[in-house]
């Protein structure tokens, strides 16, 4: 793994960092670089996650780090499921006494910033979207958001990946303005391990990538396909993603296999090496996703591997295409619309097409260069163990 250096008269103060996430997947595939970046300063790293059946196949990546499991529900929002974690979480930190907290995702947002608060332990949470939580006003959004200010209240910093959220968490009084940090590039892409590809090929494949659920668009992306494969018969589509089942828009096992057996896509199962199949040419990166997160990390990496990106104009998506230069923009849940796209790239001549290539990897090299995350991480543990902190 490949990362940068950065000397910091502060940061080396700190000897151990805490790191809390409800996935240990989605922790790997976001963080890796950071956690690599500070386990070289020689930092003792603490991982805390929410138990998942998945957690075993991601441990042997992770020897030589502690990982905390705590056994609650990611999704409840049954206030004993919810003390269960913070009364977990807190017993870690008594045990661990980390010198700087990062959470991730609501429950250690919320609760992870107020134990750390009450131990005296100085965090930054991170918001990589808005869900449901702030698109509904229903009283269980209103409780949320009322425990957010409070666990915001408790942190020192809160990165945010896309210039809505931050208007959102504006507008909503989340926390105060001098506490945000817009990471412009999302949680960013290590461009010397996501190198460019040369994508040259007769033949087409349009690849998925994504959690399985409704709102990546993995519908839209079967239908587009089905739409395209009674004209192009030779074009391939391909998907590659995690089930979720306990998420309750989650697809199933079943509807899968469906569509497999109906020959509209192929599905290629989990990867740990995504870098097997970005190293393929004639790959197209298709994720049609309407979800709310902060930037798409597989689409930031579709761009610094120098593949075409077809995608959505959704915040966090929009931001990975120049339309007409890397790829295409089309509406959320617009199934003819992404098709039309679909088609209009199949059309491309080659000449045009490896200029999107070539374009995409320039977009990475400008907007997602991990080394500027890293300077921001380095940046708050600088400003939070200056000795004006506490």
């Amino acid at each position: 793994m490949n990362t940068c250096q950065f000397t910091n008269p502060y940061s080396s103060k700190m000897s151990k960092i805490l790191f809390c996430n409800n996935l240990l997947s989605g922790m790997l595939l976001f963080r890796k670089d950071i956690i690599h970046h500070f386990r070289e300063q020689q930092k003792d790293i603490v991982l805390v996650v929410i138990k998942s059946e998945a957690d075993e196949k991601y441990l042997e990546e992770l020897i030589g780090i502690k990982v905390y499991t705590i056994d609650v529900s990611r999704t409840s929002t049954n206030p004993l499921n919810d003390l269960r974690f913070f009364s977990s979480f807190w017993k870690i930190l008594s045990k661990e006494k980390p010198d700087y907290v990062f959470n991730y995702t609501i429950k250690p947002n919320i609760y992870g910033a107020i134990a750390c608060r009450l131990r005296g332990i100085p965090c930054t949470d991170m918001m990589a979207g808005l869900g449901y939580t702030f698109t509904n006003n229903n009283l269980s959004s209103k409780i949320a958001r009322t425990l957010y200010r409070i666990g915001l209240a408790c942190a020192q910093h809160l990165f945010l990946l896309n210039e809505e959220n931050v208007q959102a968490v504006k507008r909503l009084k989340l926390c105060n303005d001098e506490k945000m940090i817009w990471l412009k590039g999302g949680e960013g892409v290590n461009l010397t391990h996501y190198q460019y590809f040369n994508n040259e090929a007769p033949s087409i494949t349009f690849l998925f990538i994504a959690r399985l659920i409704e709102e990546k668009g993995y519908r839209q992306f079967v239908g587009a396909a089905k739409a395209i494969r009674k004209k192009y018969p030779d074009v391939q589509f391909q998907v590659v993603g995690e089930y979720d089942l306990t998420y309750p828009k989650a697809i199933s096992r079943e509807e899968v296999a469906r569509d497999v057996e109906n020959g509209y896509i192929e599905y290629m199962g989990v990867t740990t090496n995504m870098l097997d199949f970005y190293s393929r040419p004639g790959y197209v990166i298709c994720i049609p996703s309407y979800y709310s997160e902060g930037l798409n990390r597989s689409l930031m990496e579709g761009c610094a591997v120098g593949k075409p990106i077809l995608t959505t104009e959704h915040p966090g998506c929009r931001e990975m295409v120049i339309d007409g230069k890397n790829g295409y923009l089309v509406p959320v849940q617009d199934v003819a619309a992404l098709a039309d796209a679909m088609e209009k790239y199949i059309l491309l001549p080659a000449t045009e097409k490896n200029a999107m290539s070539l374009y995409s990897r320039q977009w990475a090299e400008q907007n997602f260069d991990i080394k500027n995350v890293i300077a921001q991480y380095e940046k708050v543990l600088a400003d939070d163990t200056h000795p004006s902190f506490r």
